[in-house]
């Protein structure tokens, strides 16, 4: 199965986990670059409200086209309880594209079934697969066997 990742990745922890899910599919990556300056204080507080109102961006040129995949797997960090906007920007600009989809997150403390459900929403078809990491995971490594269990569900 010809499988796509793309992600954004602001602190570099989805960057982490795409690393991983990456070695274990191998797959193509595609990291999601986004025009609108993210980084420092006021990136942060930026971010956040973007994310929250739901606002999409601009990205820069993506480089593979997902309808040439067969699976595109998408990961998006966690920002207010909600996907970031270079993710939802993404997924609306390419929705009719996508064949199969797996999501994952990567979040401090939250829950993703909330953002998954949007994602679903916007591409209209269902996760084949759905991975959410929080941060005591990644402290503890357990994180690296929720990745395992993912990749291991997405080649079934």
């Amino acid at each position: 199965m010809k499988t796509l990742i793309v992600y954004y990745s602001r602190s570099g922890n989805t960057r982490g986990a795409t690393n991983l899910i990456s070695s274990d599919l191998d797959c193509d990556v595609e990291e999601l670059i986004d025009t609108k300056s993210r980084s420092g204080p006021l990136g942060f507080i930026r971010a956040g409200r973007d994310a929250t109102g739901r606002k999409l961006t601009t990205l820069e040129a993506i480089k593979n086209d997902p309808g040439e995949y067969d699976l595109v797997v998408i990961g998006t960090p966690v920002w207010g309880g909600n996907m970031t906007p270079a993710v939802r920007t993404y997924i609306t600009e390419n929705s009719d594209k996508f064949k199969k989809v797996a999501f994952f997150s990567t979040a401090g403390s939250s829950d993703s079934t909330k953002i998954f459900n949007e994602m679903e929403e916007i591409i209209k078809q269902a996760p084949i697969a759905t991975l959410s990491i929080i941060g005591k995971e990644v402290k503890s490594g357990e994180y690296k066997t929720k990745i395992e269990e993912f990749t291991n569900e997405i080649k079934d």
